[in-house]
């Protein structure tokens, strides 16, 4: 595949905010291999931000997913872009939809792993491998592979929270609405906190306004406590857990930004082939793995910090 015919590309990419982590190595694959070409992107106005600090594409084709109207409008906008190749980082019902109309009416050649896809990449059963592994694998069809990427662009300044003197542990408690499943109770949560200040720790709580009230507890029996809830977007989340001893959270969003840092990370979560392959991708991964998050006890947790080594001491 020569890829000197590809001049203009859109690549495809929405989703939650975990997906969004799972895709940026990718995406900076992408544009090394395409460095002289134009980059657009397709994806939603609530993480214009984000993208925008890669510094990477030309311009942002807003998708929203909102009504069956919509539709029709952001196929249009593909199809009159013009577009030499198309990367579908999403692979949903929606965006195959997308390419079926973009078929008929673009000479746009399109990689993804659904249906209407020109280079299919056949997914394996979930599981078999992480979002980003699969992302990779679905690139190798365009010759793009896997390497070391740092997230330096990321970084944003975050010295007014006082972290240089102090020796931090970010908790990520909170989960998104349709994931309560997945969360580790709070009183867990707040005995050990309550332990990591003992042991001279600070707490930094981060977050989204869903995670207002799971917090609360927390806030109200800790006193040595940065609360970021509410106020910790992609950018805040990574440059935190960059300065921090250790991360622990559960299965969630926040978490995979942090995680991006490679500060060890302890990922309390479901006993499940699919949360393995998600979390055990990133080096300095840890997880204790339990059928029912209630069934997981806070001694637990603590002598696994201990064994482990995560923390000087706890």
């Amino acid at each position: 595949m020569n890829q000197s015919n590809f001049k203009k590309i859109l690549v495809i990419k929405h989703g939650s905010l975990g997906d969004i982590a799972f895709s940026l190595e990718p995406i900076m694959a992408i544009n090394k291999t395409f460095n002289e070409s134009v980059i657009d992107l397709v994806t939603e106005s609530k993480f214009l931000s984000l993208f925008r600090k890669m510094n990477i594409f030309n311009e942002f084709l807003v998708d929203n997913r909102g009504s069956f109207f919509a539709t029709p409008l952001i196929i249009f906008k593909i199809i009159s872009g013009k577009y030499d190749l198309i990367i579908d980082l999403q692979n949903s019902k929606r965006t195959n939809l997308y390419h079926f109309f973009i078929r008929f009416f673009s000479k746009a050649r399109i990689n993804g792993s659904r249906s209407n896809a020109h280079d299919q990449y056949n997914i394996p059963m979930q599981g078999e491998e992480s979002p980003t592994q699969g992302l990779f694998n679905q690139l190798k069809l365009l010759n793009i592979y896997k390497e070391e990427f740092d997230f330096t662009w990321l970084e944003e300044d975050v010295t007014s929270l006082g972290l240089e003197n102090k020796k931090v542990v970010l908790v990520i408690p909170g989960v998104s609405k349709s994931g309560q499943y997945k969360q580790w109770p709070s009183e867990n949560y707040i005995e050990l906190c309550l332990n990591l200040e003992l042991q001279g720790y600070g707490i930094c709580l981060v977050g989204t306004k869903h995670d207002q009230e799971s917090t609360k507890p927390i806030l109200s029996f800790c006193k040595n406590v940065i609360n970021l809830i509410n106020k910790s977007p992609p950018e805040v989340i990574y440059s935190v857990a960059k300065k921090s001893k250790l991360i622990i959270s559960n299965d969630t969003g926040p978490g995979h930004i942090a995680a991006l840092s490679n500060v060890n990370t302890l990922w309390l979560a479901l006993d499940n082939k699919i949360t393995k392959s998600n979390l055990s991708y990133r080096k300095n991964s840890y997880m204790i793995l339990k059928d029912g998050m209630s069934n997981l006890n806070v001694q637990e947790v603590k002598d696994f910090i201990f064994t482990k080594g995560l923390l000087d001491k706890i």
